[in-house]
């Protein structure tokens, strides 16, 4: 692998490549001639345009004047922290190590270290899971405060039928999906087994802790003296058995490595409650419970978003094998950022740069041949 440096440029070297003409090659390898900046979602960024070359990409990703990494300033235990602020926090969650799994450029790119980060957009699978956890982790209540049901007849959904419907800016959820939330979060709370993992413990906690020089972050669905219970909504769209279902969901969307990442955090929670790094309302005497307890495992509870409102659930605990193969792969994400982080100055776009080989036969998959 030979990572390719990709250097950030001045707006004067900007004006100067400019003015010596549009074809004119730039002589010193990697500059690349930048576009003119535009604002966006109030955050300095800038153009970005990509044309092929027969030798170069040019004009590629521009960068922001200042040319430093952003660096998380939160260290601790947080409770009630904005989900946007978790979000838009720099350091490491459980999602970003597994897109330095693939490639430090995919991780780059969708990272708060790309001065032109796409923006999170929405989507119904993605509200679904949101408003699902708001029900099971908040309780009916929460949820009715922030979601309300299209009704059937409605035809259109337009601004005057969405003012009437959410006075408060409630989000309007289809009929269907709002009543399979309610039966879904109703089995779980009838289901001794499951309602354990979301009782007696706290919603959206989030944890940011530094590993060996790397900022890291969690959010807990929901905080257990003894465990961490972490709800999963999956559409088995191959009508698989539920339970060979979410076990190729952990293997496909490696929530292995998340449990391996939100289990190390839990490690540093007593010491952030021995020194004092908490913040945000909560129950002192319940989080010194949390924090003497020297026994806590993850627990997942799989729900189906199609079809019957089934569910399954599975735990992890230190010690077991899966866990060994998700820390083996955790360590390879954080070498390749360290890698990526050495290789390219900050303000200086990750990217790979692979040599042209010949195709292997070998290399193809099984099923070709």
């Amino acid at each position: 692998m030979v990572l390719t440096r990709i250097q950030s440029v001045t707006r004067a070297s900007m004006a100067a490549s400019s003015s010596a003409g549009a074809d004119e090659p730039l002589r010193e390898a990697g500059r690349f001639k930048l576009g003119p900046p535009r604002p966006r979602r109030g955050k300095a960024a800038f153009a970005t345009g990509l044309a092929l070359g027969a030798d170069r990409l040019s004009p590629i990703h521009p960068f922001a004047d200042e040319g430093t990494s952003p660096m998380t300033e939160r260290r601790g235990i947080y409770f009630n922290l904005p989900e946007d602020e978790y979000h838009d926090d720099p350091a490491l969650g459980s999602t970003d190590v597994k897109r330095l799994l693939a490639s430090g450029a995919d991780y780059w790119w969708l990272s708060s270290l790309n001065p032109n980060q796409p923006e999170h957009r929405s989507s119904p699978a993605l509200e679904f899971g949101r408003a699902l956890h708001k029900h099971v982790l908040e309780g009916r209540q929460a949820f009715t405060s922030r979601y309300v049901r299209r009704p059937d007849d409605l035809v259109r959904l337009d601004a005057k039928a969405k003012a009437m419907l959410c006075p408060n800016g409630e989000t309007v959820l289809d009929g269907d999906d709002y009543d399979r939330i309610v039966v879904s979060a109703a089995l779980i709370a009838q289901n001794p087994d499951l309602a354990a993992a979301f009782e007696g413990g706290m919603p959206e906690v989030s944890m940011f802790w530094d590993h060996d020089g790397i900022p890291c972050k969690l959010r807990f669905d929901y905080l257990k003296v003894r465990g961490i219970g972490d709800l999963k909504s999956i559409r088995n769209y191959m009508g698989r058995p539920f339970r060979e279902a979410c076990m190729r969901a952990i293997v496909d969307y490696r929530y292995d490595v998340q449990a391996a990442h939100y289990l190390e955090g839990r490690g540093h929670l007593a010491g952030f409650v021995a020194d004092g790094l908490v913040f945000g309302d909560h129950d002192p005497n319940w989080l010194k419970r949390v924090a003497s307890a020297e026994a806590f495992a993850f627990q997942w509870v799989f729900f189906q978003a199609e079809n019957a409102p089934i569910t399954w659930s599975c735990s992890l605990s230190p010690g077991n094998p899966v866990l060994d193969i998700a820390e083996r792969d955790r360590t390879k994400a954080f070498e390749t950022y360290r890698e990526f982080r050495d290789a390219f100055p900050a303000g200086d776009m990750w990217l790979l740069k692979e040599p042209v080989a010949e195709l292997d036969i070998n290399d193809m998959p099984r099923w070709f041949s």
